[in-house]
C-alpha cells in the first residue's frame, strides 16, 4: 500500500499526530466530495486519502476560545480534514481544527466518523467528538472540563450530478457537551439537521450544514447551530473559502440567559 502524493503523506501524519495528542465545537466542517470511494482500499489495494488543509481568518467573530466559552475571542482556525474509503460503502473521515486568538493557540479539536452505506440511499453513521484547551484550563461545577461526545445515527443522502443533500440524526451516549452556550443546560442527547452542497462545473461550490440540538430525544431542541461556506477553485491545488457560522440557544438556559455566537470566515484550502 503507497501514498500516491505528498500531501496525503502529510495528512496521514496529522491525522496519526491528532490521535496521539488528543485535543467550542468539533463537528465535522461540512465539504462535499463527490466520488471518492472510486479510489477505495479494497478496489485499488492502496491507502489513497482525499481531503484538505485549510487556514480560516475570521473577522468578525464571538466565538469564545475555551471550552468554558470564556476567554478572547477566535480568530484563526488551521487544520485538516482527511477521508479515507475503505471500500466503495465505508469511508473513514478524521478532522482536526486548532484555535488561535491573534496572540496564541488556545484549543484544539479533533473530529471523526465512520459512514456504512446500508442500502443506496441510507448511511449508517458512528462518529467522536472531542475539544481540548492549549493555554487555559477550562472548570465545569468545580472540575476540569473539556467537550467529549459519542454519537450513532443514520443519514439519508441523495446526489445527483451538481447537488447533494442528507438529512440526518445523531443520537449521543457517553456525552458532557450540554446543550445551553452557558453550559447549565442538561446533557446533549441528539442532533438533527441537514447538510446540502451545490457545485458548479467552474469550480465553484456551496456547502450547507444546519443541526438542532436537543437535551431529549425527538424533542424541538435548544440550541441550533449553522454554518455555510462557498468555495472557489483557483487552481486544482488551491481554493478561496468564504463562509459564516452561527450556534445560538433556541431558548432560555437554566440561568434564564439566551445567547449566541457568530463568525464570519475568510480562508484558503489546499485539496489533495
Amino acid at each position: 500500500m503507497i501514498f500516491r502524493s505528498p500531501a496525503a503523506r502529510l495528512g496521514l501524519w496529522a491525522v496519526l499526530a491528532a490521535l496521539a495528542a488528543g485535543n467550542a465545537r468539533a463537528t465535522e466542517i461540512f465539504i462535499h466530495r463527490p466520488g471518492l470511494n472510486a479510489t477505495s482500499l479494497s478496489v485499488s489495494g492502496k491507502v489513497i486519502l482525499h481531503g484538505d488543509v485549510f487556514f480560516h481568518y475570521l473577522s468578525p467573530s464571538t466565538f469564545p476560545s475555551y471550552n468554558d466559552l470564556s476567554g478572547p475571542a477566535d480568530r484563526w482556525n488551521m487544520g485538516f480534514q482527511n477521508y479515507f474509503p475503505i471500500t466503495p460503502t465505508t469511508t473513514l473521515m478524521a478532522q482536526m481544527v486548532a484555535h488561535d486568538d491573534g496572540t496564541q493557540r488556545t484549543k484544539f479539536d479533533w473530529h471523526f466518523h465512520l459512514r456504512q452505506a446500508l442500502l443506496w440511499n441510507v448511511v449508517a453513521i458512528v462518529g467522536h467528538d472531542s475539544d481540548h484547551d492549549s493555554e487555559h484550563q477550562s472548570f465545569l461545577l468545580g472540575k476540569p472540563y473539556y467537550t467529549n461526545r459519542n454519537y450513532i445515527g443514520i443519514g439519508l443522502p441523495f446526489e445527483g450530478r451538481h447537488f447533494y443533500i442528507e438529512p440526518f440524526a445523531w443520537f449521543f451516549h457517553h456525552s458532557n457537551q450540554r446543550v445551553g452556550l452557558d453550559l447549565s443546560g442538561e446533557l446533549l442527547r441528539q442532533e438533527y439537521g441537514l447538510r446540502a452542497s451545490l457545485w458548479a462545473d467552474e469550480g465553484v461550490s456551496v456547502h450547507l450544514q444546519a443541526c438542532i440540538q436537543a437535551a431529549k430525544a425527538f424533542s424541538m431542541g435548544q440550541a441550533f447551530s449553522g454554518e455555510l461556506i462557498l468555495r472557489l477553485r483557483i487552481v486544482p491545488w488551491l481554493e478561496v473559502s468564504l463562509g459564516g457560522s452561527l450556534w445560538a440557544d433556541l431558548e432560555l438556559s437554566a440561568l434564564g440567559a439566551k445567547q449566541s455566537f457568530h463568525k464570519l470566515v475568510w480562508g484558503i484550502a489546499i485539496p489533495f
